[in-house]
């Protein structure tokens, strides 16, 4: 029998994905409250091992450096949780039509070791932004994404689900998403503001980027159910086998570019060029 109720209308539609993401973030608060104590707690006793696990990655991160960077790999990797145009090492390629997936042949390669709850990695990106945008579309280079929850905060999670949802309904979008999520984090941070770390701000820096009402619905849920937590485990396992010790971690090909080389708008440009001292 047909309903006689109307279609909710686009506004009823976003209001309702924004309630819903208002309950997720409550949600999320009131487990990570209770995180918080039983860190306290095991804080209380374990200090001296913690220190002795981060010294051991530090350690590792130095033996396994030469294996950072390298090739785009061909292979995708596969499994329920995994977007579609993801890598075996869980990474993300952008090409010259920003696109994921997509690469100029013969351009140089450059990874971005992150997270999105690193606010370094923010300010990285929004020093490098623009001229990474500039060399993806000359064909200069190819963009390889490493992203994982290296920092341990619920952020990550909830925009890893966001991009999942993304790249596998509406590709286009993903590239301004990455920019507008660590945008965002980047405003939140400088607020102090972490109870803006929510679904519902995941939601709105989809909305910043574009993304149609259709997708934005799915992500409040995906963030829910962890969709895609199999992906951020594939990518914190590459970091802890690459022995990621700090990020933004960034390397040219095989090279690791120090921070301080490229601190410029045109710093990764003038790397490129062999220019940068």
């Amino acid at each position: 029998m047909a309903s006689n109720q109307p279609r909710p209308t686009k506004a009823e539609r976003r209001e309702a994905a924004r309630a819903k993401a208002r309950a997720l973030r409550e949600e999320q608060e009131r487990r990570e409250r209770r995180a918080k104590i039983t860190r306290r707690s095991l804080l209380g006793v374990g200090g001296v091992a913690v220190a002795g696990v981060v010294a051991a990655l530090v350690i590792t991160g130095r033996d396994d450096a030469s294996a950072l960077g390298g090739e785009v790999l061909s292979e995708l990797a596969s499994g329920d949780g995994i977007p579609a145009t993801i890598r075996a090492d869980g990474s993300l390629v952008f090409g010259p039509d920003l696109m994921p997936g997509t690469t100029t042949d013969g351009a140089r390669t450059l990874h971005i070791y992150f997270d999105y709850a690193c606010h370094h990695c923010a300010n990285f990106e929004e020093l490098h932004k623009t001229e990474i945008e500039t060399l993806l579309r000359r064909g200069d280079i190819n963009l390889v994404l490493h992203s994982a929850k290296f920092l341990g905060s619920s952020w990550s999670n909830m925009v890893s689900n966001a991009m999942g949802v993304i790249l596998d309904q509406e590709p286009a979008a993903a590239f301004a998403f990455h920019q507008a999520t660590l945008a965002r984090f980047s405003e939140i941070y400088t607020a102090q503001n972490s109870s803006a770390l929510s679904a519902e701000s995941v939601v709105a820096a989809a909305e910043d980027a574009g993304v149609s009402d259709a997708v934005t619905e799915q992500i409040a849920t995906a963030i829910s159910d962890d969709t895609y937590g199999a992906w951020l485990e594939l990518s914190g396992k590459t970091f802890k086998e690459l022995g990621i010790s700090g990020t933004p971690t960034v390397c040219v090909d095989t090279e690791q570019v120090s921070l301080s080389t490229i601190a410029t708008e045109t710093g990764l440009t003038d790397y490129l060029q062999g220019g940068a001292e």
